[in-house]
């Protein structure tokens, strides 16, 4: 805890000011060295696909008279039948059937299906569920993939690819998953079907017509893209212009300016990490943004109404000494409040994956900016304002 009464907002407003333009002219920087924002599928048109590299160690298929599904989740195998007798489901949990051999011995017992064994001695608990699951058997074999340990470097993955044309190669997880991100541009003529096909043809003069795995895929056509761009700008600019005139008129002109400032700070410290980390820029993003403007906000608002009292109360002192006493008074509510909800968020940052861990990381990187900007920022371009429009008294008047 500070032992003194109040903070030094206003003899640290230089090195705010510095400390924010050097960071954001680092953001721009990166920006124009990177070529812009590494967009997620959703802002950029086109394929996006997850892709693991595992061999087939089971090929099956079906050619009786049954609807007959097969679905793969955590801990076990599903094949289910449906008929005019009615549904019939055959679980095989990986703890029962612990190899890919028993796996098939057991499918193989199913009538109308038969199982082509490939390598019986992979772990069950390794099989892989992918793009196309649950997979309704058929004459056509189907294979069953099986997570091994080996490399796949992103180079030998990204030279497979580089037919392509305008495809984007990246890492996920460890080397040893053997796992990526690709991201591919729309062709001329082309759609999300054919898009596929490429990708699966390419990766398949490399790796083999089954020894990839596709866990997600997503498509995005440029139209939907476009709206989605400006339909994001549009909610941000919103919310920035409602908080404007909410403030204004709550309490006046000078702290409507600052508060805005000071939030639009915060969209633009959030860009710019995001920027320099390389973090995907998504619909995440657009989340994690109006939720900090909120959260910024709040924290501003509890400081400008100690602000606002405390100038009522202390009629001989000045506009700076008010300022540097609310920080101080207010210090240990933001703290507090920001720390917890840091605490919360972080084991989603750390030990989270996908778009939750994404928004996670975005949103403890927005909610430390909030911090300084309504803490040290937003105070001191109150300072700033005010002492320009020469309406309130700055300095105490003992000086």
């Amino acid at each position: 805890m500070l032992k003194t009464d109040t903070v030094p907002v206003i003899k640290l407003r230089w090195f705010t000011l510095s400390l924010s333009i050097i960071l954001l002219a680092a953001g721009v920087l990166s920006i124009v060295l990177f070529g812009g924002f590494n967009l997620g599928v959703d802002f950029e048109s086109g394929l996006s696909q997850r892709i693991q590299i595992a061999p087939t160690g089971l090929e099956v298929a079906y050619d009786g008279d049954l609807d007959t599904v097969l679905s793969i989740s955590a801990n076990a195998l599903t094949v289910e039948q449906r008929g005019e007798g009615g549904v019939a489901t055959k679980l095989l949990r990986f703890s029962e059937y612990p190899t890919s051999g028993d796996i098939a011995t057991a499918l193989g017992g199913i009538e109308g299906i038969s199982v082509r064994v490939i390598d019986g001695s992979l772990k069950s608990g390794n099989l892989l569920s992918g793009y196309g699951f649950p997979a309704t058997l058929g004459n056509e074999a189907i294979g069953l993939n099986f997570r091994t340990s080996g490399t796949t470097s992103i180079e030998e993955f990204r030279t497979a690819l580089s037919d392509l044309g305008n495809v984007r190669v990246q890492t996920v997880g460890d080397s040893d998953s053997r796992t990526f991100q690709i991201r591919l541009g729309i062709k001329e003529g082309s759609n999300q079907a054919s898009l596929e096909a490429e990708v699966a043809d390419a990766l398949g003069k490399t790796f083999g017509k089954d020894g990839f795995v596709i866990l997600q895929s997503d498509y995005i056509g440029p139209k939907f893209s476009a709206t989605l761009i400006s339909s994001s700008i549009l909610a941000i600019s919103v919310a920035l212009a409602l908080i404007l005139v909410y403030v204004w008129i709550r309490f006046r002109f000078a702290f409507a300016v600052s508060a805005i400032v000071a939030l639009v700070h915060d969209v633009l410290m959030m860009l710019t990490f995001i920027s320099l980390l390389r973090l995907e820029f998504s619909s995440t993003t657009i989340a994690a943004l109006l939720t900090i403007i909120g959260y910024s906000l709040n924290n501003a608002i509890v400081i400008f109404d100690r602000i606002r009292e405390n100038t009522g109360l202390n009629a001989n002192m000045g506009l700076r000494a008010n300022i540097d006493r609310s920080v101080r008074q207010s210090l240990s509510r933001t703290l507090m409040s920001s720390l917890t909800t840091l605490l919360a968020i972080l084991p989603l940052a750390i030990f989270a994956s996908g778009d939750i861990r994404l928004f996670a990381i975005k949103m403890s990187i927005g909610l430390v900016s909030g911090v300084y900007s309504s803490n040290l920022l937003a105070p001191s371009l109150l300072y700033w304002i005010s002492k320009a429009q020469k309406n309130v008294q700055i300095e105490d008047k003992a000086k």
